[in-house]
């Protein structure tokens, strides 16, 4: 396995040296970096502090955070660790299936594609950590589901499918949405003839128990309501934001992801006997996809977890002859017309996740784009000057994050109680200062508590020393400007596009 993986895994590894200079930017790594810190604080997640990702994501932050602290190279380190895992298994599943020079290829596509910004496969994001334990259980399953056991498979305990059910309990433990993905494995071990039905429900059983003990621990901890809120109540008003406003819209939307899954599945029905895999590789494809386009959200990194079976899918083609093809049964090609057609019409509704850093030439309205991602980088790395402006590129308020957390350590705030009144929420850790709110980014804490002036009030009563306002979310959040009108706070710091705001009994503190 390792020469066929060596060209994929240098691909990668080349194209992820820029998100190795990249700023701190991206709003969902500083929510979760922000609540890793309270959580090393000793705080009770879903209870005192909150995020709607499973335990195992902002764990895995903590780590990250108390051996390196804030650092983004460090971060971007683990994501490309977790793509190269994914890289390899990718390659070592091909080699089982295919030949070494297409597990050869398929570690190349993989490892473009993941290599590459444009699914955010460089962001610390839960995608981005799922994909390494996902593609290994399901590589590990492809290969018995094709060879079966090559011993007396019912005298002998399946450690392949504890192993496999583990590192599914482990995806899930970053993502909840690898339900999917694990209950499409698992219908396939049932269907596939190789393999023992006992085996299936091994799989199913322990990536189950795992889930359910960790589920009850925070139950136990921060209570039901709690917890269904976080990990799946939260997420209803969220997707109906995406839905179509009418109601014949919705049911069409809904119907179609539903018509969808279910030609795929029965695809796969009618596939199970054929001597190879694809119609797993469909049935894993599809749960990606068809998640992502029940969500109609525009984030690429929803489509990281189809990479890989699209990847193995992509590599393992093979045309027939139109001598064997007249030859065929036409009743044999109903299974790979309705997978086929299945994940036609699941890409076509899954595109709304859209690219980043779109593979145009530089645009002047939007400077995310892959000549400006790769020169720019090589461009930076030589000339210092030019840093800043490429680094700037990434998000409007990379700089003032920057300056708002240098005078907040310089005038020795550092450690105090602030609300960093913003979509972005990197101040917090960038300059050290304790949270107040019950999560970090204004906009979650505007569904917590309510919008429209709950959570101006909670801010009012909580008294933090500090309140930094983006000029962005102040229009969008105006209730804070009540709190700041009041004469409790004094205007002391002004840079683009923030204002730091001090209570007025702190100001004596200034130098």
């Amino acid at each position: 396995m390792r020469k066929a993986a060596i060209p994929g895994l240098l691909v990668l590894a080349v194209l992820r040296l820029p998100s190795l200079m990249e700023p701190h930017w991206y709003t969902d790594e500083a929510g979760y970096l922000n609540v890793a810190r309270q959580l090393l604080q000793g705080k009770i997640l879903y209870l005192q502090t909150w995020n709607n990702k499973p335990p195992l994501m902002l764990w895995t932050f903590a780590l990250d955070v108390k051996l390196f602290g804030t650092s983004e190279i460090a971060l971007h380190v683990l994501t490309l660790i977790s793509g190269a895992i994914t890289v390899a298994a990718v390659v070592w599943a091909a080699q089982r299936l295919y030949t070494p020079r297409r597990a050869l290829i398929a570690g190349v596509i993989a490892g473009v594609i993941l290599g590459l910004p444009i699914v955010d496969a460089e962001l610390a994001l839960p995608e981005s950590l799922l994909i390494a334990p996902l593609t290994w259980a399901g590589a590990i399953i492809l290969v018995h589901i094709l060879r079966g056991d090559q011993t007396d498979a019912r005298r002998r305990f399946p450690l392949w499918a504890l192993g496999a059910g583990v590192l599914m309990a482990a995806a899930i433990a970053y993502q909840q949405t690898a339900v999917a993905e694990t209950s499409a494995l698992f219908f396939a071990m049932l269907l596939a003839p190789n393999v023992l039905r006992r085996d299936a429900f091994i799989f199913i059983g322990t990536a189950a128990v795992i889930t359910l003990a960790w589920l009850t621990l925070a139950i136990s901890t921060a209570g039901l309501g709690k917890v269904a809120f976080a990990l799946a109540g939260f997420y209803i008003d969220y997707t109906k934001t995406a839905l179509p406003k009418s109601a014949v819209g919705g049911a069409t939307h809904f119907a179609l992801a539903i018509v969808v899954a279910l030609a795929i599945a029965a695809g796969a029905i009618l596939n199970r006997r054929r001597p190879r895999v694809d119609w797993v590789l469909a049935l894993w494809a599809g749960s990606t996809l068809v998640v992502t386009a029940v969500a109609g959200q525009q984030y690429p990194h929803f489509l990281e977890p189809a990479v890989a079976p699209l990847a193995l899918l992509v590599a393992g083609i093979s045309v027939p002859s139109a001598a064997r093809f007249r030859a065929g049964n036409r009743r044999s090609l109903i299974g790979p017309g309705l997978q086929a057609g299945g994940l036609v019409v699941a890409i076509l509704m899954a595109k709304v996740a859209g690219v980043d850093w779109l593979p145009i030439p530089p645009s002047a309205t939007d400077p995310h784009t892959l000549s400006d991602y790769y020169g720019g980088a090589a461009w930076a790395a030589f000339d210092p000057t030019f840093r800043t402006t490429w680094l700037d590129d990434f998000d409007y308020r990379v700089a003032g994050d920057a300056k708002v957390a240098a005078w907040v350590m310089r005038n020795g705030f550092s450690g105090d109680t602030a609300v960093v009144w913003s979509y972005d929420a990197w101040i917090y850790a960038l300059a050290n200062l304790q949270i107040i709110m019950p999560t970090p980014p204004i906009y979650n804490d505007e569904v917590l508590l309510g919008s429209g002036g709950p959570v101006e009030t909670y801010v009012a009563a909580k008294q933090p020393v500090l309140i930094m306002v983006d000029i962005d979310s102040q229009v969008l959040y105006p209730e804070i400007t009540k709190l700041l009108d009041s004469g409790a706070y004094v205007k002391e710091y002004t840079t683009y596009p923030y204002t730091v705001w001090v209570r007025a009994d702190s100001v004596s503190r200034l130098p």
